[in-house]
């Protein structure tokens, strides 16, 4: 691997050259099709793991502990924080996002954020998020992060990576990314918002709707073409907070889309001011630019 990425960020270059080292073995088990099964075991959060998902915990765990600056590593696929140095920042993980879309070939990936200063789980909230993003597992190995202020992309091509700064404010499209098939156990104010969206009236287009089953896909091409990402609550057994969990997949990506101009909320507040109260902690998620996250807090204010 050659990765030439420096951080603006103190004593971090370690962490991200343990963190990209681990996406590209990731990628390479995946390209040659293996850990494509599913586990007799479950993560955390008792979703159902792939061998994949455990080959990737594993790939990460063993770069990061080499770095004496990274403290803490928590991952979906464990239970506790590992420690792992005396260093000053903490790393936590969704390690392979999108499991069972790797199955049938639709991109997959790795998403990722660090800390500094985090104890224990009250730590982890999006005031001491320093670094976030993913790595996409597709056609091509890819990375889209924010190191503090800065957002970069990248992609990963003949041993080396190729990281490009990006400094244009986020897009704007009128695409939103949600599993509809949900609908009728959503709040009352979701389902108008979402029904207001894709309404063909007085001359406006109605919103597209795409939804790949696939973080990491849905937001990398809201990170290029803009939209509205959208992982509700429902009144529905084991969706009523939704299925994202916090620390390591909504508060990472918001960190993303803020630092590009765009926003986030719950519903009721920014992700990024969401207060944590345990490690796997699930949240509803919605992520896109500001207008589209003003306009939905605003529906859920008016059917409150």
């Amino acid at each position: 691997m050659t990765l030439s990425f420096k951080s603006q960020l103190d004593n971090m270059d370690g962490i991200y050259d343990g963190l990209f080292k681990a996406a590209e073995k990731i990628y390479a088990e995946l390209k040659k099709g293996e850990g494509l099964k599913f586990a007799t075991s479950s993560n955390e959060s008792g979703d159902d793991q792939i061998e994949l998902d455990v080959i990737a915990d594993e790939a990460f765990f063993e770069t990061l502990s080499k770095d004496t600056y990274c403290r803490y590593v928590v991952s979906e696929e464990r239970p506790d924080m590992v420690k792992t140095s005396d260093g000053p920042y903490s790393v936590a993980l969704d390690p392979l996002d999108g499991s069972k879309s790797a199955l049938i070939g639709i991109p997959s990936g790795a998403i990722f954020g660090v800390w500094k200063d985090a104890e224990e789980a009250k730590d982890f909230h999006g005031g001491n998020i320093i670094s976030g993003g993913f790595f996409v597992f597709g056609m091509n190995l890819e990375v889209y992060f924010a190191d503090g202020d800065k957002v970069y992309k990248g992609q990963f091509d003949n041993g080396a990576w190729t990281l490009f700064p990006v400094t244009s404010p986020m897009p704007s499209a009128d695409v939103l990314a949600i599993n509809g098939q949900m609908q009728k156990v959503w709040g009352k104010w979701l389902q108008e918002y979402v029904s207001d969206s894709v309404k063909a009236t007085d001359g406006h287009k109605p919103y597209n709707m795409r939804w790949f089953a696939s973080m990491v896909s849905d937001m990398k091409r809201m990170f290029l073409q803009g939209g509205l990402f959208a992982y509700p609550g429902a009144d529905y057994k084991g969706y009523e907070t939704g299925k994202l969990r916090l620390v390591y997949e909504a508060i990472p990506m918001a960190f993303l889309i803020h630092a590009m101009g765009g926003a986030s909320t719950n519903g009721d507040m920014s992700l990024l001011e969401m207060p944590v109260d345990k490690l796997h902690q699930k949240v509803p998620v919605f992520i896109g630019d500001k207008d589209k996250i003003a306009a939905l807090e605003a529906y859920k204010k008016k059917f409150a």
